[in-house]
């Protein structure tokens, strides 16, 4: 489009829970930056966020960050969940076959959560897991949707054009609320 400049601000949400979905474990959200200017000037501290925030120049999940994610994150809360519902000490993690899944994960697992167990689904099987995708896409929000179309098409049309939708929101709180939907509030 002559004169647009696309915006570079970008980020990548890695989601979990359990099959039936009464266990969301806190987010691992990869920004570019590791203090955003938005976060300052809106004194918000990434600690309190129900999120697990890590930096990348391209926001890609790195394998250092996956594995510390599984030890910090989903480890605890997987077991304070099995505790908590007094099921048996044992869990699976699936997991495909990206990038940042490094194929000897059970190995770094601390010694704590070794009732993990992993396993990898086979090459290309996104038809398999697009239900599954779908499910975790229906609590984000239409306010979510609508305020990231407005930044991908600013032009879309005057305020209103949209009927039901809501005005568009500051990534800082998009993050906020997506944390509230997906995060327990601690681990």
């Amino acid at each position: 489009m002559p004169g647009h400049k696309p915006m570079k601000d970008r980020l990548t949400l890695a989601l979990c829970a359990n099959a039936s979905g009464d266990c969301k474990i806190k987010p691992l959200l990869v920004y570019h930056s590791e203090n955003p200017t938005a976060f300052k000037s809106h004194k918000i501290l990434k600690e309190k966020l129900q999120v697990m925030w890590r930096a990348n120049p391209k926001a890609w999940v790195t394998s250092q960050f996956f594995v510390q994610w599984v030890n910090l994150v989903f480890g605890p809360s997987v077991k304070k969940y099995l505790q908590e519902n007094n099921l048996p000490m044992q869990a699976l993690l699936v997991l495909d076959n990206a990038p940042a899944h490094p194929p000897n994960l059970e190995d770094d697992i601390l010694e704590e959560f070794k009732f993990i167990k992993v396993l990898y689904l086979p090459p290309n099987t996104t038809p398999i897991l697009q239900p599954m995708d779908q499910q975790a896409w229906l609590s984000v929000t239409t306010r979510t949707l609508t305020s990231a179309w407005k930044k991908l098409w600013p032009e879309s049309g005057a305020e209103g054009t949209f009927e039901g939708f809501e005005p568009e929101v500051p990534v800082e709180e998009e993050i906020v609320s997506l944390g509230k939907i997906h995060g327990p509030g601690d681990g």
